[in-house]
């Protein structure tokens, strides 16, 4: 027997054998998971007095999100495209809250205004050690037929925007050697959402940036630094989006989301260290359950004519209306 042949005998065997305890595992991991998720105490950690940078942060969830933050005795820069909201945003959780807040115009898909805006926020309130990628883009002005540079600049704000933001912030959590990078993805980066190739493409890319992020911080003995995917579904916080939710049935199905209620799950996540976290929370293990399943198989369940007629086609005539 070649050197070669048995080296795949040798993988196939092991395949077959993880295969064969795979029913033991799923069973061990869902009591971890449910102990982990409402048994276990965990101890939250205190950010107070710490520097948060929160991106699309003038409105919807990035405002939430950062209100919460503010809520936890964390200053926060608020950035944002659209200036003037940042500002009125700012201003609204300082006098709230007594803590320090600054809005800064920030496109995060240019790395020169990222780098800038790390270089303005240490000199006017402190360098960053807490980091909320949750800028995105959520439609195209025509969601069946977008245009290229509606497509690129999807990617680009959903993407690419967190792996230039991770690179310039991280390290000054490097550096005081404690931090938190959260990304917000969707539940579009765990389950397939047809008619959104360019949205779920790129909270799909998320979710593996973060998991590599985390993988390289434990292989660098990395530990003061935690790293947390957010995967929601849909939200009140886009008037655009809440119509289409409702107008294709998913709000029949499941309620949509409020902005506050994402945010307060998002920071207590963080503050527990917490790695992933899905809303609602069944989404996770529904996820992990399909990924098992072969392509064919998934395939079948997620687009098999009768459930077809009640999700596909009605997201389509829901987004032709639009």
């Amino acid at each position: 027997m070649t050197s070669d042949t048995f080296k795949k005998i040798r993988a196939w065997l092991a395949v077959a054998l993880l295969t064969l305890l795979m029913p033991t595992i799923l069973f061990f991991s869902v009591l971890i998971y449910f102990y982990d998720s409402y048994v276990r105490s965990r101890v939250c950690k205190s950010i107070a007095g710490d520097v948060a940078v929160v991106t699309g942060a003038a409105g919807g969830l990035g405002k939430c999100i950062a209100t919460e933050l503010a809520a936890k005795g964390c200053h926060v820069a608020i950035c944002d495209i659209n200036y003037d909201l940042a500002v009125t945003t700012a201003k609204e959780i300082a006098d709230r809250y007594g803590v320090k807040t600054k809005a800064y115009k920030v496109d995060v898909t240019k790395y020169d205004e990222i780098v800038e805006l790390n270089e303005k926020l240490t000199n006017d309130i402190g360098a960053a050690t807490i980091l909320v990628n949750n800028a995105g883009l959520l439609l195209h002005s025509d969601q069946l037929n977008p245009t290229v540079p509606e497509i690129e600049l999807m990617v680009k704000v959903n993407y690419l925007s967190h792996f230039l933001t991770n690179r310039v912030f991280l390290p000054n959590m490097k550096q005081a050697k404690r931090g938190h990078i959260v990304a917000i993805s969707s539940v579009a980066g765990l389950v397939t959402l047809p008619l959104a190739e360019p949205y779920c493409s790129a909270k799909t890319a998320v979710r593996t940036l973060m998991r590599v992020l985390r993988a390289e911080l434990r292989l660098n003995n990395i530990t003061g630094i935690g790293v947390t995917t957010v995967f929601p579904s849909f939200l009140k916080t886009h008037s655009k989006v809440e119509k289409l939710a409702r107008d294709s049935g998913y709000a029949a199905m499941y309620p949509l989301l409020k902005g506050e209620e994402v945010a307060r799950r998002t920071v207590l996540g963080m503050l527990r260290g917490e790695v992933e976290i899905a809303m609602p929370g069944f989404f996770m293990i529904l996820y992990r359950f399909i990924t098992i399943l072969p392509s064919c198989v998934q395939d079948w369940l997620a687009f098999c004519p009768s459930f077809a007629k009640s999700t596909y086609l009605r997201a389509l005539a829901a987004i032709k209306k639009h």
